[in-house]
């Protein structure tokens, strides 16, 4: 019996209590890979986003024996749930989350933008340099209390993004033994290009292989992934999930 984490679904970042910055992903991927394991007599943790459909998976004879959940909601959540797990042996950890790049760190209108640099202008008798203008815009005084809803009726709304932590980053550190498949989506690129940036993110972050594929062939309905390691594409291409659970299953044993 083997031991799989399972990241799976967007991740969700708040740019008030209401609103949210989020991605197309469902998470099927994540929840077919979590059925075949179960199916076939592993234990799997999932750690998946609260809007991700894993219904199918109670359904399975003794899955509650075998499968543990953690429900996220932001990139933060997700690496804390994964960082935790990390107490725990696995054999492999499957990072297939669409994790987001960015998330919100703060609201403000652009009148009131306008305002601040106007007035910071006339008290300094003009800007200095560029780096001047950017240190009010990245962190002004006429930013919006994002802790509640912000109204519905601000047409000159602006948020200003921050990038979110790389969690596969960390993942070798965490999980010094454990096999490390990642994923990439680019899109519209060349296979070549494809290739390249998934062997550089594998590299980088010392994974053992990156599921890589192109949003333009999803929309086509091709789901295929291509199965990439530092040195470049392995040659394997993974045409369904099963395929996916095969190579891992057989990766492990």
């Amino acid at each position: 019996m083997s031991r799989i984490l399972i990241t799976g679904g967007p991740t969700n970042e708040f740019i008030d209590e209401v609103m949210k910055i989020t991605n197309m992903s469902t998470g099927s991927l994540s929840v077919a890979l979590g059925e075949y394991f179960i199916q076939h007599g592993d234990e799997v943790c999932l750690i998946l986003n609260h809007r991700v459909n894993a219904g199918n998976l109670a359904a399975i004879p003794n899955a509650a024996e075998r499968l543990k959940f953690h429900w996220i909601e932001t990139t933060d959540e997700m690496m804390e749930a994964i960082r935790r797990e990390s107490r725990n042996p696995y054999d492999a950890v499957i990072h297939a989350a669409a994790v987001g790049d960015y998330k919100a760190e703060f609201s403000f209108l652009l009148e009131d933008m306008a305002e601040e640099l106007y007035q910071a202008c006339g008290e300094s008798g003009g800007f200095s340099s560029a780096e001047d203008i950017l240190k009010i815009l990245t962190d002004p005084k006429c930013r919006l209390n994002d802790s509640s809803k912000i109204s519905s009726y601000q047409p000159n709304l602006t948020v200003k993004l921050g990038l979110t932590p790389k969690i596969i980053a960390s993942l070798r550190e965490w999980y010094p033994k454990a096999k490390l498949i990642g994923c990439k989506l680019l899109e519209d690129v060349s296979k070549e290009e494809l290739f390249d940036t998934a062997a550089k993110l594998c590299g980088k972050n010392d994974m053992d292989y990156i599921l890589a594929n192109d949003l333009a062939d999803l929309r086509k309905g091709q789901a295929a992934r291509y199965l990439v390691a530092k040195d470049g594409y392995t040659g394997t291409k993974l045409e369904t999930p099963r395929d996916i659970y095969q190579f891992v299953a057989n990766l492990i044993e």
